[in-house]
């Protein structure tokens, strides 16, 4: 008999939290459903309570070495219930002053069929008497292979992977969800619409940050073409030069149009060297925006599915008691915690972004300038060319490249500042976004303090 799955819903989270032994203090209705233990089986117990032997142990020490350095943790996770069955999650763990608190999700993006083979591979290997070092250096090396420079980069990715996905399933699941829920006390329907508001301003913060990064591979293809331009002029102004100087005294001139050209390719270089460094801050910025607010949203989402439970139970009995009150409040003031560590990330590398894609546009002004600079000396070579009655295939030849990688150059370059405006623009929409996530955090914290 194949084992069953205890299952739930794409729109449903998990949450616990654990003392620093590992010693659950807290969890919320669909930890508790999902696992099939009570409360009361669940309080008081070590989270590998609900360990599942498919599990390699090297996944377990990697997670706790990250947790122990004081540093969040991501990873998938087959668990076990009281009555044998299985699910997976998308656990994402965050040490606190006093223990640990961990936010899950159903994990259902195209990583997690690679992570279900590379675990098998784990699980054959500690069988086989590998070392739980053995098996995180296993780990390491296929992810590696994977094209992810360290597992850190890779929870990164499966996280930001994990909710795109999530969200093209809800958006099937939600859009003929009509929501109507009302509570029977004032302060909870306060905090609800706040955390409704929150969490659709947390995730449309995450889309526009998607947005900018799927932007990227088009923005690093006009970087390198860029820099490529640039090593060309280079190149062309050698070759100019050289056939300059075999015209003898006739080519002087030219020589002197070569030498002028030799200038310009300097600033051309200093100027794109300096592109290239500030594009690469940008690039950085994109992609730490976007585990950033990630975070932010799957600790925001969170603290709304906490609401969303504690008011579907209230409605269910018909009252709302003082002890789901300071269940809800306690823990999403735990979350809160987290989130203002998280989001004050956010708020810094949005504003760095802003500031980052400006210096792109003056960089890009910069190179405009000698790129205009390139068309005249090809003008005047050519002038020098007609006036000194010079036939040189060689000379003609060159000046015609110069032509031809100065129209692409100034192409190149125009395509690159449309994208970047584009991104300036939506930059400054996340910012907006971002604002509103400020001013409800804010009442949330008000509204926790009463």
């Amino acid at each position: 008999m194949s084992e069953s799955e205890s299952a739930f819903d794409i729109n449903e989270l998990f949450f616990s939290k654990t003392d620093l032994k590992g010693i659950i203090q807290s969890g919320n209705a669909v930890f508790i459903r999902v696992s099939e233990f009570s409360e009361e089986e669940l309080l008081k117990k070590p989270h590998n309570v609900i360990r599942h032997g498919d599990m390699p142990r090297s996944v377990f020490k990697l997670f706790w070495s990250f947790l122990k350095e004081g540093k969040p943790i991501a990873a998938y996770v087959k668990n076990k219930s009281k009555k044998g069955r299985f699910y997976w999650v998308f656990a994402m763990a965050f040490p606190m002053q006093d223990g640990y608190l961990s936010v899950r999700l159903k994990p259902t993006s195209s990583l997690f069929l690679k992570v279900q083979e590379l675990y098998k591979e784990v699980l054959a290997l500690e069988a086989g008497g590998a070392s739980l070092e053995d098996g995180i250096e296993f780990i390491n090396r296929t992810l590696q292979s994977l094209g992810f420079s360290s597992y850190e980069e890779f929870m990164k990715k499966a996280l930001v992977e994990e909710l795109v996905s999530r969200d093209t399933l809800l958006m099937e699941s939600e859009k003929s969800v009509v929501k109507t829920k009302k509570s029977i006390k004032e302060s909870i329907d306060n905090f609800l619409s706040i955390s409704d508001s929150c969490t659709t301003a947390a995730r449309q913060s995450f889309a526009k940050t998607r947005l900018l990064f799927d932007k990227l591979s088009d923005l690093v293809k006009e970087s390198q073409a860029i820099v490529k331009t640039c090593r060309d002029v280079k190149y062309v102004t050698v070759n100019l030069t050289i056939s300059s100087a075999k015209l003898g005294d006739s080519g002087r001139p030219l020589s002197v149009v070569s030498n002028n050209l030799e200038k310009l390719t300097g600033e051309i270089a200093q100027s794109s060297t300096q592109f290239e460094e500030i594009f690469k801050t940008y690039e950085k910025s994109v992609f730490d925006m976007y585990f950033s607010i990630a975070t932010s949203r799957f600790q925001i989402e969170m603290m709304k599915h906490l609401t969303d439970e504690v008011l579907d139970e209230s409605l269910t009995t018909g009252e709302f008691t003082k002890a789901q009150e300071q269940f809800l409040f306690f823990n999403c003031s735990l979350l809160r915690k987290l989130i203002s560590e998280n989001f004050s990330k956010v708020t810094v590398t949005s504003a760095e972004l802003v500031k980052t894609n400006k210096s792109l546009l003056t960089s890009i002004e910069a190179l405009s300038k000698v790129t205009a600079g390139m068309g005249v000396i090809h003008v005047v070579g050519k002038i020098e060319m007609a006036r000194t009655g010079s036939s040189s295939d060689s000379l003609a030849s060159r000046l015609k490249e110069m032509e031809e990688l100065t129209e692409v150059f100034k192409k190149t370059l125009k395509s690159l500042e449309q994208e970047c405006s584009t991104g300036l623009a939506i930059c400054n929409e996340l910012n907006g976004h971002n604002q509103i996530i400020t001013s409800d955090l804010r009442k949330i914290d008000q509204l926790i303090a009463v």
